[in-house]
């Protein structure tokens, strides 16, 4: 969460040096304001001066013309520098060696479309490269801003409207995403984030040498953040759940007329790509956005292929359990060094012994490689005690050779 707190973008350090100048301006004329009248309130105490030696000034020009130029003065530095780190941000880069890259906000996940026609859910630019980024959101979604606190770059997301920002990032590394925008129910789950690799790193992944694996249908859930609305389990979110709904019936509102059909096929990929012609009963028409030039015919047969029950995953590298609990936002609350933070830390926790509620009653558990499992799927069944029931369930998030590899992880963390 710290990656980039010094500034890692060409026009961070302008910016901080005017935040630096206000926050000394400001504490200067609070001292001597504040500073003044404490004085004032010491020197001239009613205890100490009696009423009749009390003089009622009306006129001093020196003080009246220091109070007046001295603010003035400051306030001219503050302006100056507050216009040049505003200028720099907003002077769009125009050169031949600019990224662009195009932006859609969407509750509640970004997706990132490069120069090739490339989409991603986490954006990837080039070192020491001016990347420009156009953003926009769907017609009737919300507010929402795009902010890159190791960049210093925070410009708002519009509906319908095309807004610009841009920056040059100075470090290789990977930083936070946020929207600084509250747009709903699950704002808080709106991340992303901003991987900075060499030039040569970037252009092997826009275009890998090496055969493109093809993602599952759960891991384009995630890409597409169908997941911020839909569970994969028994449970209602903002839309409908996706647990065994092929071919069961429903009740929808098509042009304001109840009527019941079979979730078949065609009902399934209508629903994903024009959303807003058959609603269900008893949800917003107007939060899911059409994936209509969003999502392709393989990716929607794969989805689909899922929703009938042909959940065949396909060969995938070896995972990497440390980048897995990174995007998943594990370490937001589980730290690896024995810290506590918001939940128990990582670190020597396998085979250890502690009490969790369970039912309402406090009992002590072992825990071990199920208990681990367990409490990655399905946390809210026992809540180790002195820690708030927070944690969301990742059953049908996490494949289960994820949940597998995090809990090797665990395991060697002593």
């Amino acid at each position: 969460m710290l990656e980039g707190i010094e500034g890692v973008s060409t026009f961070a350090q302008t910016i901080d040096e005017t935040f630096i100048i206000v926050t000394v301006i400001t504490l200067l004329l609070f001292v001597v304001t504040i500073g003044s009248m404490l004085y004032f309130v010491y020197k001239y105490n009613s205890k100490k001066v009696p009423k009749e030696d009390a003089k009622n000034i009306k006129h001093y020009t020196p003080i009246e013309i220091a109070w007046t130029v001295i603010p003035t003065i400051l306030m001219m530095i503050v302006f100056y520098y507050g216009l040049e780190s505003l200028k720099v941000q907003r002077t769009m880069p125009s050169d031949k060696t600019t990224q662009e890259i195009n932006v859609l906000a969407q509750r509640w996940f970004w997706t990132f479309e490069y120069e090739n026609g490339k989409k991603t859910n986490e954006l990837t630019v080039p070192v020491n490269t001016n990347i420009k980024l156009t953003m926009t959101a769907p017609k009737e979604d919300v507010l929402h801003s795009f902010y890159v606190p190791a960049f210093r770059v925070k410009e708002d997301v519009l509906p319908a409207v095309e807004t610009q920002t841009w920056f040059n990032a100075t470090k290789i590394g990977v930083y936070d995403i946020q929207c600084a925008e509250y747009c709903g129910t699950r704002h808080s789950y709106m991340r992303s984030s901003v991987n900075v690799v060499s030039k040569e790193d970037y252009q092997n992944f826009l275009s890998p040498k090496e055969e493109v694996v093809e993602k599952t249908a759960l891991e384009l859930f995630n890409s597409y953040g169908c997941v911020g609305c839909h569970s994969l389990e028994n449970m209602v979110l903002v839309g409908p759940s996706f647990k065994d709904i092929y071919n069961k019936e429903v009740t929808l509102l098509t042009n304001g007329e109840k009527r019941v059909i079979k979730r078949d096929e065609l009902y399934l990929k209508n629903s994903i790509l024009n959303p807003k012609q058959d609603v269900v009963e008893g949800f917003s028409p107007q939060l899911m956005p059409s994936f209509k030039n969003v999502i392709n015919e393989k990716e929607l047969e794969t989805i689909i292929n899922y929703f009938k029950g042909e959940k065949k995953e396909s060969k995938k590298p070896k995972i990497d359990p440390v980048s897995l609990i990174q995007n998943n936002g594990c370490t937001g609350c589980h730290s690896i060094d024995g810290s506590k933070i918001v939940g128990p830390s990582f670190k020597n926790l396998y085979e250890s012994k502690g009490k969790v509620l369970r039912d309402g009653n406090l009992i002590e558990v072992l825990k071990d490689k199920e208990y681990l499992k367990q409490s990655i799927l399905n946390p809210k069944i026992d809540v180790v005690e002195g820690y708030p029931n927070i944690m969301p369930a990742f059953e049908g998030v996490l494949k289960e050779e994820e949940v597998e590899a995090i809990s090797e992880y665990i395991k060697t963390l002593k």
